[in-house]
């Protein structure tokens, strides 16, 4: 098997990733607030509709605490060299390889990314599209698609190689 060429593509911030995962929560608290109220039978007077609100507006502010975590605001790039992945963060001096990068959802013009560091650190989530990438998304999709995954051994700091099937 070939490796996939170089490629070094942008990545955006997910500010609109952000923004749903902020309505998908006020959608949950209005649904969860009207689902109470029908079971109470109290109706949807304009107390009851305040209340609505109210769980609406806490729900989208836990969804927005969440969407800051899981996605934060920087934009970066995402550089695979022939042979390891690369995080390039707003602080592009001195970024390890990644240890692992896992495709968690591709939508073909969209994908889901969580990147492992390689120091050990706490896996992140970035979003890869065809909007913020360009001309390299073709190029990232092929390298995504052969090497996404654990990082490939390094024949020469000793680590044995994988076999073949059949050989011993």
């Amino acid at each position: 098997m070939r490796a996939a060429p170089a490629v070094d593509a942008v990545l955006d911030t997910g500010g609109l990733e952000r923004m749903m995962i902020v309505l998908l929560h006020a959608g949950a608290g209005i649904a969860l607030a009207s689902w109470g109220l029908l079971q109470a039978e109290i109706g949807f007077g304009l107390p009851a509709l305040a209340g609505v609100a109210a769980l609406a507006l806490l729900m989208a502010g836990l969804g927005l605490a969440l969407a800051r975590r899981a996605l934060p605001a920087a934009a970066g790039r995402l550089r695979w060299d022939g042979q390891t992945w690369c995080w390039l963060g707003s602080n592009a001096a001195n970024q390890p390889p990644l240890a692992q990068l896992e495709v968690s959802l591709d939508l073909g013009h969209w994908a889901l990314l969580r990147l492992h560091p390689d120091a050990g650190g706490r896996p992140f989530w970035r979003v890869a599209s065809a909007r913020a990438a360009g001309n390299s998304w073709h190029g990232l999709r092929v390298a995504l698609a052969a090497h996404a995954g654990a990082a490939a051994l390094n024949p020469q700091a000793g680590a044995q190689q994988p076999r073949e099937p059949g050989s011993r």
